[in-house]
């Protein structure tokens, strides 16, 4: 995935969806270099391969704060 496309979600808290996992992560993705995004989890930070991206959704209001 392009990460130019995913700067727009820097701040916000979104769910990510993994190719390679079933399961996808929840948290605020904090920076987007090269090829890496960086997400804040509640008591964790997670580094993403941009590639491994499937789906990006931003959270409702309720979980933006």
């Amino acid at each position: 995935m392009p990460t130019e496309l995913i700067k727009e979600f820097i701040g916000k808290v979104c769910a990510i969806s993994l190719f390679n996992e079933s399961f996808g992560i929840t948290g605020k993705i904090t920076m987007v270099e090269g090829n890496w995004i960086k997400i804040e989890e509640k008591d964790t930070s997670r580094l993403i391969n941009g590639d491994m991206v499937r789906d990006i959704k931003m959270m409702p209001a309720k979980y933006q704060k």
